[in-house]
């Protein structure tokens, strides 16, 4: 089935951080009800003859195979699976329900989900395209009816903890990505009086992205093109390296060899020289060498690197700040902005001034300009933007299948009928 775009929109504006009233009482009763839902679902499936339990699980009754293996069967037996659950409202309902209909555990970390809610979302994830962003257990930690289990040492006793076991510390999949560039995406295409065209660039590492844009220079070049060019991008640094940056090109389009400005943005940011410095300069260089006797490309190099993200040292495993996605993201939004606001200043502004009207661009993080709100307000919304972008995926999911459905039922439509 063709996957599309679906609808996305801004969640930077629809953030609401509040005291959560939801309850655990009403947290257990609306998981009990989805679970219910679900294999009422599961039953009638098997009902209309469609697999047989003893062939598919081996020996055993319908309800037992309705407790284990039967969604795990109707994934494997269903391409649609998922937008066919989807389609029942009862169960759509609780699996787009709004974070103010969860209950969070363990330091507002864990959202407390349903039985078979972990179930849908582990074994979706094993199928591409199918990924609900962060509510998904690794492979190595699920058991075989997609249930989310601990694994132990040769000991019997829990092993050291891993990022990848925590709602609030998976790392951000392809899914979340393309849907933070498609956000990205729709910022761009806001009008703006100011003529600095802006290009939001997401595709391969972070060199990948330099290359691309140097091409898509060349190709300005050969259509006459004259006015300088913006050009926002968020990837990751590179494939030996996952953590996510940010970064703003100027681009003339009468000299593609040479960006006019290049700025880098990352989320940590030491105050001395970054880590990534040289090693980002390298690429630089790599893509746009100049001649022996020039200035390499990489001396226009400047540092717009902010302090949100916090190092891991010394930090429980369950609070390690894995949210690079997001604060690249924001951003790259607040890039976005202000190359439509204020183009001189992103063409020949201090880095400074850049960087201070960056993050004034950004109080889902910062109170005003350069400072940042607290951890524990970073956190939150943190929690609050993995939940929404999941919830997004879902939504596209449904849409992804109405549409479906239509282009379906158009092409029916135009088939000649024929008679007997």
């Amino acid at each position: 089935m063709k996957k599309t775009a679906g609808t996305f929109l801004d969640p930077i504006t629809k953030l609401k951080i509040h005291q959560n009233n939801y309850t655990i009482d009403q947290a257990e009763a609306a998981n009990h009800g989805f679970d219910q839902a679900v294999k009422q679902f599961l039953r009638d499936w098997i009902e209309q003859g469609t697999v047989s339990t003893r062939s598919l699980e081996g020996e055993g009754d319908t309800e037992e195979f309705v407790e284990q293996g039967a969604l795990r069967s109707f994934f494997k037996h269903r391409e649609d699976a998922f937008e066919r659950l989807l389609e029942q409202e009862h169960i759509a309902r609780h699996l787009l329900r709004p974070i103010d209909e969860v209950y969070f555990q363990n330091d507002a970390y864990e959202p407390l989900l349903a039985q078979f809610e972990k179930r849908i979302y582990n074994i979706a994830a094993q199928r591409e395209h199918l990924e609900v962003p962060f509510r998904y257990s690794p492979l190595s930690r699920q058991g075989t009816y997609g249930d989310t289990i601990q694994l132990t040492d040769t000991n019997g006793e829990p092993p050291r903890e891993d990022i990848g076991v925590y709602f609030g510390t998976r790392r951000t999949d392809s899914t979340a990505l393309t849907i933070l560039a498609h956000q990205l995406r729709w910022e761009a295409m806001v009008p703006s009086e100011f003529e600095l065209p802006v290009h939001v660039i997401t595709e391969g590492y972070m060199d990948d992205s330099l290359r691309h844009i140097k091409a898509m220079t060349e190709q300005l070049n050969e259509e006459g093109a004259t006015q300088p060019h913006c050009f926002v991008i968020q990837r990751r640094h590179a494939a030996d390296d996952r953590h996510l940056g940010a970064a703003l090109l100027v681009m003339n389009p009468a000299l593609p060899a040479l960006p006019q400005r290049i700025i880098f943005c990352d989320t940590l940011n030491p105050g001395q020289r970054p880590p990534w410095w040289d090693k980002f300069k390298q690429k630089i260089d790599a893509v746009f060498p100049q001649l022996a006797d020039e200035a390499p490309a990489s001396d226009r190099l400047e540092d717009g690197g902010v302090k949100l993200q916090r190092l891991h040292d010394g930090v429980p495993v369950r609070h390690q700040d894995i949210d690079c996605a997001f604060y690249t993201a924001s951003m790259c939004r607040a890039l976005i902005q202000l190359a439509k606001a204020d183009a001189e200043l992103i063409l020949s502004g201090s880095i400074e001034a850049v960087v201070s009207q960056m993050t004034a661009r950004m109080p889902e993080y910062y109170e005003q300009p350069n400072q940042p709100k607290e951890p524990e307000e970073v956190r939150k919304v943190n929690v609050v933007r993995r939940w929404n972008t999941g919830w997004q995926a879902l939504k596209n999911m449904m849409q992804n299948r109405i549409t479906d459905l239509a282009v379906q039922l158009s092409v029916s439509s135009e088939q000649p009928l024929g008679f007997s």
